[in-house]
Order: structure tokens, then sequence, then C-alpha cells
């Protein structure tokens, strides 16, 4: 291994801890007279000192006490779910080239078809539903990429005083509101009512507030794209919004599900081998069903990268995020009807409610 490599090496550590490499004085650490294993040792303990999560190595993972085990998964985990996103990100455009797997083709076609018609101009807006981890925000992005038209992107919680202002900045441009709380109050909605609508664009804000940086009205020119995981029931506000634009909603089935996910497997990722691969995929198949409430194409990766990390432990990890409904569970492996009222003290009307949900052999 050569300086080169051990820089490269070191470098990475800056990246995973978003810090700035050059803060570190590379050159002056690295010592020429001992091996590029030895100067590798040596820089770990310097980093150590200088970044906040320095991974482990194995033999140092075998002795650390349970608790800081235990820190130091959690670390993992988190780092490992924003890699997931990108790896799978990565995977669907690998797919989309290759043109091989026709369920993924199939349950995009429509969404980006949607998209595209906000992009150049024959829609003013766009609801997509869908559970976390199907692509959502990858599908809508491509397709306003694929047609050349430039927008902006916002996601995570927002005020509506924020989510007022933020539309204002942006009221000529194509913007994607991904999972965005907007239904959490009639104030946003009644906003997005107003950007959307046929005639008249003009949104209002009213308010005391001294934090109010725009004008209190104005007139939207733009569009707007709204991804939602659950699409609520007996909204009225979010109706009306509806109404206003393009809908659709992303959803696979359990069966789809894991056909797409040993697809997926099929792509060449990081060290990890065929055998590694079918063994991952495998276990979430034995492992899962119609009852687990978060089985996304995502979390392949995301266990892909438990597996990377702790080759001994990665079940207990890949264990403790899948989610179980206990009463849907209860029903697929074969609780009666009266048996399951007295379990859940839930109705009938309820238990068949959820039969009626999935396919019980």
């Amino acid at each position: 291994m050569k300086k080169e490599d051990v820089k490269k090496w070191c470098n990475k550590f800056f990246i995973d801890n978003d810090k700035d490499f050059e803060l570190f004085d590379f050159e002056s650490e690295y010592d020429e007279k001992v091996s590029a294993e030895e100067n590798k040792v040596q820089l770990r303990a310097k980093l150590k000192e200088f970044l906040p999560t320095i991974p482990k190595t194995k033999k140092e993972a075998e002795i650390m006490p349970k608790e800081q085990y235990e820190e130091l998964v959690i670390q993992e985990i988190t780092k490992a779910e924003k890699q997931a996103t990108l790896e799978f990100e990565k995977a669907l455009r690998k797919i989309e080239k290759d043109k091989t797997t026709t369920i993924i083709e199939d349950m995009y076609f429509i969404p980006k078809q949607f998209a595209k018609m906000v992009a150049n101009g024959n829609a003013k807006g766009f609801i997509l539903y869908g559970e976390a981890g199907l692509g959502k925000s990858y599908t809508i992005m491509r397709a306003f990429r694929e047609c050349k038209k430039e927008f902006v992107y916002l996601s995570g919680h927002i005020t509506p005083l924020e989510l007022y202002q933020y539309l204002f900045t942006h009221r000529k441009e194509n913007i994607i509101l991904d999972d965005v709380n907007v239904l959490d109050n009639e104030i946003n909605l009644n906003m997005l009512k107003s950007c959307l609508n046929d005639n008249s664009r003009i949104v209002c804000y009213n308010t005391s507030s001294s934090k109010l940086r725009v004008p209190n009205r104005f007139i939207f020119e733009g569009t707007i794209c709204l991804l939602l995981n659950d699409k609520p029931k007996n909204n009225e506000n979010l109706k009306a919004v509806e109404s206003r634009v393009l809908n659709h909603e992303l959803r696979l089935n359990y069966q789809d599900k894991i056909k797409i996910i040993f697809e997926l497997a099929k792509q060449n990722y990081k060290s990890l081998t065929e055998e590694d691969k079918n063994k991952i995929v495998n276990w979430i198949k034995e492992n899962t069903s119609e009852a687990t409430k978060n089985l996304n194409l995502r979390v392949l990766f995301l266990i892909y990268e438990m597996y990377l990390f702790d080759k001994n432990n990665w079940e207990k990890m890949a264990k403790k995020i899948l989610i179980t409904d206990e009463y849907l569970e209860m029903i697929i492996q074969g609780v009666g009807c009266d048996e399951w009222c007295e379990i859940s003290g839930k109705g009938r009307a309820t238990y068949f409610r959820y039969k009626k949900s999935i396919k019980v052999s």
C-alpha cells in the first residue's frame, strides 16, 4: 500500500464525519520510516482524538463494553440509513438503463409521466402518495432532469410562516415538497390550494408577526409536486388540493416487494459476494411477511450495510429495524375471528378489514 492509498483511507473518515480533510496535517503525521499498515495504526489513534466517530477494528469491538458497542451500533445504523438511500437510487438508475425488471418499469411509469407533465407545463401540480423507501423522490427528480427542467427541493418539517416565505421565494419555479408536514394544519393546505387554483393564484398570509420578511400576498406562477408517505382519509382540505392537480398512489404488495428485492440483489454491492447477498435476501424473505409494516426496497441496502459492519451480529441488528403489525401477524398465522377478537380487544369488522388487506393462503 502506497502513501497515497493511506491518504485516501484517512480522508474517508473525514468524509464520513462531514469534516474538512485539509484541517488535518496528514504530511506531518505520516511516518515515511514505517510501513503503510503501521502508519494506519498510528493515524487511527490520532483520528480518534480529532474526529467524533471513528469505527473500531473488529478486535477493538470485541473487547469494548456492551454499552459502548451498542452506541457504536446506533451510530453505524444512522450512517447506514443515509448510505442505503444513496445506494437504492444508484440501483434504480442501473435497472432503469438495463430495463430488465418489468415490475419496476411498470411501477414508475405513471408517476414519472405525471411528473413530466408538470415539468413541461401540462399540469400545475402532482401529488404522489407511497410509503417510504419506494423511490418517490428519485422518480420525480429524475423526470424533471430528463425534461431538462430546473426544480427546487424541500424536505422535512416546516412552519406555516416558513412555508409561505418559501413559496414566495420560489413563486416562479418548480417546487418539490418531499414529506413536508403540509397536512399538519389548514393554513398549509389553504396556501397550496391558492397556489394551484385554476384562475387567480393569489396566496395570502395575514400575521402581525415581525418575522414575516416578504409581502403578505403574492401571485404564484410555479408548479408544485407534493410527495407524501400516507394518504389520510376524510381530509376535506386535502381533497380540495387533490381536485386541482394530478394524483397517484405508488403501491406494492408484499410479493412484489420481495421480487424486486431479489432483482436488486443481483447487482454488485461493495465487497459482498453472491453468497453474502443470497444469504441476506433469503433472510429478509424468511423474516418478513405482509405484517411487516416497514418493509421497503431500501431495507435491502440498509441490511447490506449492517452485514458489512458486523457479520456476526447483523441478523440481530436487522430484526431491530423491522416492525411487525401483531394483529395482522396473528391472522397470517391462522388465528380465527373469535380468538383474534378476544386477544386483540377489537371487533369482527376490524378483523375482516385486516384480513381483506392481505393474501392469506
